[in-house]
């Protein structure tokens, strides 16, 4: 029920998202999506089709999908269609009859050169859409759909928020359970065992690919990034950072936490990690008190970057904050620097109702400090989505 809902939230949102868009009708053209599937289909069909189908919402409403026999009671039960039109033999005749009656201006596929979740139509579809228009003038229509997708999947519905809340919440008490087992001697790969025993245990998945999720890192020897977690043991004196998510009803949490295990005699981390500690909490705060409707991307990522240089840290090489959804790095507008590899991304302004992380992480002599939290981009500037870690957890030295 829960799905069928947040299709129909997502369906009228894209008719008002259309006209603030100037785009006449957004065409989403799949087939086999259990091979390959459209990032944007979720929202719009929860559910796969086989043979070549069209669904098109127009910014005066219309809701039509053309979709073979076999597959349209799937979507007749969504009720979220007007029209739900099935074939046998080819698209084609239905297909240009709906565009005949619609004639729309412009045609919005799911193509995109920056935007991964808006680059849903692969080349071979669009091909033989090219092939089954021609002979109409609605080729020379076609234009991206970015503008329009990356607001639909970006705005989240108060049904979207709640289940993103509930992915975090599952998270952070996992994260509890883990401080009350981790001990001295486990190793990177101890650590992912536990989470993926408790995951399965409780009926959750991981947020990106399991054999990284979560990414952990013990001490100064452990590899960095996207990695799966390796052999090193946890020692007397090591960060231990975490890079975690949880993916439950098919929204996702994405935070970093840090422990510190205590050498003999210690009651807290040496100066070092504390003032890294500190560093990284001082560029997430003040991100936070920047972001709010109308602020340009980049600028948030901007002023970390120059928070954590003044603090004596080397730029970090990757993006402030991405967005947060169905998946873990969700497409559409990020808080990243104006570099060629982002495209045009951090140029775009942020939006009531998006979810993003703020992330970083800085070198110390006993690992990895890093932090991650998730936030929520509301009309007058954002709240936090997850209790913020304040302190570094510390384990006592135990024999």
């Amino acid at each position: 029920m829960v799905f069928t809902l947040l299709i129909h939230e997502k369906l009228e949102q894209a008719v008002e998202i259309l006209t603030e868009t100037d785009l006449d009708l957004w065409l989403t053209f799949v087939r086999e999506t259990t091979e390959l599937n459209d990032p944007n289909l979720p929202y719009i069909a929860g559910t796969h089709v086989v043979w070549q189908s069209a669904f098109m919402v127009t910014r005066h409403g219309d809701r039509i999908a053309i979709v073979g026999s076999g597959d349209t009671n799937n979507i007749i039960r969504l009720e979220a269609y007007d029209e739900v039109i099935g074939y046998d033999q080819s698209i084609r005749d239905a297909l240009v009859s709906v565009l005949d009656r619609l004639d729309p201006k412009t045609i919005a596929l799911n193509y995109s050169e920056d935007n991964n979740a808006a680059d849903g139509i692969t080349h071979g579809m669009y091909l033989r859409l090219c092939r089954l228009l021609a002979g109409t003038p609605y080729p020379e229509r076609f234009v991206s759909a970015e503008p329009a997708t990356m607001k639909i999947r970006g705005r989240k519905s108060s049904a979207e928020i709640e289940l993103i809340k509930d992915a975090i919440a599952t998270t952070m008490d996992l994260f509890q359970e883990l401080t009350e087992e981790v001990r001295l001697g486990w190793t990177e790969k101890d650590v992912l065992r536990f989470l993926h025993r408790r995951m399965e245990e409780i009926g959750v998945g991981p947020a990106w690919a399991a054999e990284y999720c979560p990414s952990v890192n013990a001490g100064l020897d452990s590899l960095r990034g996207h990695t799966p977690p390796g052999n090193v043991v946890i020692e007397p004196g090591h960060i231990l950072r975490l890079d975690y998510g949880v993916k439950k009803s098919e929204y996702c949490s994405d935070l970093q936490r840090v422990w510190y295990f205590l050498k003999p005699g210690e009651t807290a981390p040496p100066d070092d990690v504390l003032k890294g500690f500190t560093a990284v909490q001082k560029v997430i705060h003040e991100a936070a008190k920047l972001m709010k409707p109308g602020v340009i991307a980049y600028e948030v990522d901007g002023l970390g970057r120059k928070i954590i240089q003044e603090e004596g840290y080397p730029e970090f090489m990757y993006a402030l904050g991405h967005q947060v959804g169905r998946n873990a790095h969700d497409g559409g507008t990020l808080l990243g620097p104006r570099w060629e590899r982002y495209g045009e991304r951090p140029y775009d302004a942020l939006e009531a109702n998006q979810v993003y992380t703020l992330e970083l992480g800085v070198r110390t002599r006993a690992g990895y400090v890093a932090q991650e939290e998730m936030v929520l981009v509301t009309e007058n500037g954002c709240e936090f989505l997850s209790d913020m870690q304040k302190e570094i957890v510390l384990i006592p030295y135990r024999e």
